[in-house]
Parts: C-alpha cells; sequence; structure tokens
C-alpha cells in the first residue's frame, strides 16, 4: 500500500461519496473508483457498504481507517518531534476558548510576557471537538472527566445567581427557586457550554427559569444585567469581573450548581515546545485564580 492510496482513503471515508472525493482530490471518478478497489483488494475486505449511489464505512473500513490514522499521526508526530530537535518547530499554538472567553485577554497577556515569538492563534467556539495537534481546548463541565491523561481540571467554580443592584430579592435573607418564578433571564445561547451545564443542574432539580434573552457574548450579558433587564445564573470565579458592574452574586437556596473548568490537549499528538509553554503558562495562571 502507498501512503497516496491511504489518504485517498481517508477522503473517501470523510465524504462517503465518490464523487466527492474525486472532485475534492482533483482526481477522475473512474481512477478512485479504481484505487479504492485495489485498496480494499489488498485490505482482504470490502471498506465499504454500497447503498444506490452512496457508499457507506462499514465495520471493516472503520478497523481500517482507525489504523490509517495512526500511521499518519505518527508521521506527523515524528516530522514535529525531528523539528524540535533541529529547533525549527513552528511557534503556532490554536487556543480555542470554548468557555471563561473573558479572561483571554490576561492569558494572551500572560502567554506573550513569557515567550513574546509564540504566535498564537484563538478561536471563540462553542462547538465541543477533539483537539487538533498543535491545539488547546479551555472547556467546562460539571463533572469530572473519567480521563486525565490528555485534560488538566484549572478549577471548580460556584454557579451562583446574578442580581443587578437594587434589585427587591437583594433584601431577602434567602433565596429560593419559587422565588425566581416570573423573574426574567438572561442566557447564552443554547450551543453554549455554561448553558449546557445549567440545563443539567435544571433538569436535575425540575427548575425551569423564564429566560427571555438569548445572547452570544458574556460582556453583553454584563451590561443587560447592569441595565436591570433580568437576572442570570454564571460561574463565580471566571465571571467575577460583574461585580465592577454593581451586580451581586447569591446562592439559591435547593439550587446548588459548579463546574469544571477544563484544559485539554490531543493525547495522541507530539506537543511542541510552543504548545507545551503555554499549556504550563494556563495551567500557572489559573492556580492563582
Amino acid at each position: 500500500m502507498e501512503l497516496l492510496q491511504l489518504q485517498y482513503f481517508q477522503v473517501i471515508a470523510r465524504t462517503q461519496n465518490i464523487s466527492a472525493a474525486a472532485e475534492q482530490l482533483h482526481i477522475s471518478q473512474p481512477s478512485l473508483s479504481q484505487l479504492l478497489k485495489r485498496l480494499e483488494q489488498e485490505a482482504g475486505a470490502p471498506l465499504f457498504d454500497r447503498k444506490g449511489k452512496r457508499i457507506v464505512l462499514n465495520v471493516y473500513g472503520s478497523v481500517f481507517l482507525k489504523y490509517v490514522e495512526e500511521v499518519f499521526t505518527a508521521l506527523d508526530n515524528a516530522t514535529l518531534e525531528i523539528q524540535t530537535l533541529r529547533g525549527t518547530a513552528s511557534k503556532t499554538v490554536n487556543l480555542s476558548m470554548l468557555s471563561a472567553s473573558m479572561l483571554l485577554p490576561d492569558l494572551y497577556r500572560e502567554i506573550k510576557q513569557a515567550e513574546p515569538s509564540v504566535l498564537l492563534h484563538i478561536l471563540q467556539a462553542d462547538q465541543e471537538h477533539l483537539p487538533e495537534p498543535n491545539e488547546l481546548i479551555i472547556s467546562s463541565d460539571w463533572q469530572l472527566p473519567a480521563d486525565t491523561s490528555s485534560c488538566y481540571v484549572l478549577l471548580e467554580e460556584e454557579i451562583q445567581l446574578a442580581l443587578p443592584r437594587e434589585h427587591p430579592l437583594l433584601a431577602r435573607p434567602v433565596i429560593r427557586p419559587e422565588d425566581l418564578t416570573g423573574q426574567p433571564f438572561i442566557s447564552l445561547s443554547p450551543s453554549r457550554s455554561l448553558t449546557r451545564i445549567l440545563a443539567h443542574y435544571f433538569t436535575d432539580r425540575n427548575f425551569r427559569p423564564n429566560v427571555t434573552t438569548y445572547i452570544d457574548n458574556p460582556d453583553i450579558m454584563r451590561k443587560l444585567l447592569a441595565a436591570q433587564a433580568g437576572l442570570a445564573f454564571v460561574p463565580t470565579l471566571t465571571w467575577r469581573g460583574l461585580a465592577s458592574s454593581g451586580i451581586q452574586m447569591r446562592q439559591v437556596e435547593t439550587l446548588p450548581m459548579r463546574r469544571f473548568l477544563l484544559l485539554r490537549w490531543n493525547p495522541k499528538a507530539f506537543l511542541t515546545p510552543s504548545v507545551v509553554l503555554c499549556r504550563d503558562v494556563i495551567i500557572r495562571y489559573f492556580a492563582t485564580c
């Protein structure tokens, strides 16, 4: 088998469509079909099930794809390690902030102070995904991961009720879930990790807040809270900047909530010195929070 065959197989497996794969690879469809046929002969089994004009990766193809990806991962790792030994490894690091985006300016400053030559590519996303080889992901969850071999728990923090100054509920010594009935709530969009964490707790405790506003930007939420547009449930540590807007945090009785902030990286990838440096700086930063 040739590496080119395996690369073509990866594209076919991803698209599961010979025509689309041929167009992407800039070769003819008959040529790609013949290449796949030869590859299946060498593998000793069909790798796809044909369903009309479509092809679907079957159990044999799934096994084959797993090892093909390991081959290319190993080759990529070998290249990166050689470049590291020669001092020519890329200094580009992708940092995906799925959570705690309000701390991004501080993290950027800490990393650039530690190593000005690091080229930091920052993505503010809300889509959970597996880290790429040169990527670090900061995400959150309501529970600790089962496997922490490629994950570091940055911190654990409470999630509390955020109320604008002079809100009537602040005068109560205890706030209960029933006190929140009919109150307007502000929430991040449903795809954001904080919203999913809150939904887990709300479902578990049969609590349904009256969400009247969905937004994508935590800073906008801070401004809406200050404008008394509603209440919100927010993390107490990573969102501590809310206090500067006169927002006060309170616990809600019988509704304890928390989240874990996690730093993840690709467990199969060789980590370049720049990725390791950024990982260590981020860990040190959160150790002081």
